[in-house]
């Protein structure tokens, strides 16, 4: 009989509602990628359903992934430019279940579509290769929440990240249910906030561990370290720039946002990320004169766009959600050596205070903006840049490791 392999030494097979090729920087492919430097790992894609297939057929995302969503073919790939050992794994098409209340119908569709899944790994597994995983589920509750007993073996990692108590419907009303049975099940659980822990903690009667998000760091200190031409994007517009990246969703505070416009006036404040903020406000942000939207960039595309920007904004709403996150731009933001401005959305935001302007309210945000400005000194980006050394993902990555090795599962991998 074969030794085990070693439990950190197995491959990694990672599930999360975020695609690989997504619109802004996710938490679950950034982990991904950093446990590929050492570990083959295949990264399941978003799991669409035919529904998503039918509304978003045109969409060249889609379009590229049809053959293994519509036919089962082709669906594991290397990801281009990344570790020849992290690959995307598109499993076919799922039925479109959320609609069904709880009960007998729906419990059927989620057994029907966890087959679909299970066997799109399997057939992933075997033709690279492996015998056993590790199974990671990053934050897709709707799926995965427990192991078919051919899996019972495998060590099973559950990460929260944000309070689906707080999210939208659509995940909300399985959502939560389906998270404390994943929790439960998981040989090992995380979530990325304080109070997310407790939240999660109380709620399931398990432990959960604290994980932090963190920041590619290789790509963010390329900002302090590199001299980049200024994006033409940046170009005329009148100085200085107040600068945000990521979802401009339902995390910003657009009262704020419009404040801090007509108080800075003389500035330019520039928003990089995909546009969901059409439900969450109804000022109409392209009214506002100095407010520019750039759409969407990948994560390595950004530093030339940080370098350039005189300070930069987490200006996030005090809500229950953002009581439970913990932001990946904060260490993205200190990474590239810029002075951060941000509103006191949640507990773990505290750890920060020594080094990024904190707001408690609107006013206190809008003065703080002149404040930040007033230390741009190179000295001060390479501080800031060395502060956020220890936020990476290589050690969020070590973290995993040592909490996995507690678990009584590990004992079978030694």
């Amino acid at each position: 009989m074969s030794k085990p392999t070693p439990l950190r030494q197995l491959p990694v097979v990672m599930i999360s509602m975020s695609r690989w090729d997504g619109d802004f920087s996710s938490a679950a492919y950034s982990l991904a990628k950093s446990l590929a430097k050492t570990n083959p790992v295949i990264y399941v894609d978003y799991p669409y359903t035919w529904l998503d297939v039918w509304r978003e057929r045109k969409l060249p995302t889609v379009e590229k992934r049809l053959p293994a969503l519509v036919r089962g073919q082709n669906g594991l790939s290397n990801i281009p430019g990344q570790s020849p050992q992290l690959y995307a794994l598109t499993p076919p098409a799922m039925l479109p279940i959320n609609f069904l209340g709880e009960g007998v119908l729906y419990a059927a569709g989620l057994a029907h579509n966890n087959r679909i899944l299970f066997k799109a790994i399997e057939k992933a597994v075997k033709s690279l290769g492996f015998n056993d995983f590790l199974f990671f589920n990053s934050f897709n509750p709707l799926y995965g929440q427990q192991l078919p007993d051919r899996w019972k073996h495998l060590p099973f990692v559950y990460q929260s990240r944000d309070s689906i108590r707080a999210l939208e419907p659509y995940l909300r009303k399985h959502g939560v249910r389906l998270e404390t049975k994943a929790i439960q099940q998981a040989d090992l659980a995380i979530a990325t906030s304080s109070e997310l822990v407790r939240i999660l903690s109380e709620a399931s009667g398990k432990k959960v561990e604290h994980l932090p998000n963190a920041a590619d760091i290789s790509v963010f200190r390329r900002a302090v370290e590199e001299k980049f031409a200024e994006p033409q994007e940046l170009q005329g517009l009148h100085r200085p720039l107040i600068g945000y990246t990521g979802n401009i969703c339902q995390r910003v505070d657009y009262d704020l946002l419009q404040k801090l416009c007509v108080a800075h006036a003389d500035k330019t404040v520039v928003l990089v990320g995909p546009r969901n903020h059409w439900e969450h406000t109804q000022i109409d942000l392209d009214a506002i004169p100095n407010l520019v939207f750039l759409g969407s960039r990948k994560l390595e595309a950004l530093p030339p766009y940080l370098q350039h920007f005189d300070v930069v904004l987490i200006p996030f709403v005090k809500s229950e959600l953002t009581a439970s996150i913990y932001p990946l731009k904060i260490n993205e933001y200190l990474a590239a050596g810029k002075p951060v401005v941000a509103t006191n959305f949640s507990v773990d935001m505290a750890r920060f205070a020594d080094r990024v302007w904190l707001a408690n309210d609107h006013d206190a945000f809008i003065r703080a903006i002149d404040q930040a400005l007033a230390h741009r000194s190179e000295a001060e980006s390479r501080q800031r840049l060395a502060s956020a050394e220890g936020d990476s993902w290589d050690a969020r990555v070590e973290l995993l490791w040592q909490l996995l090795e507690k678990t009584p599962k590990a004992q079978t991998y030694q």
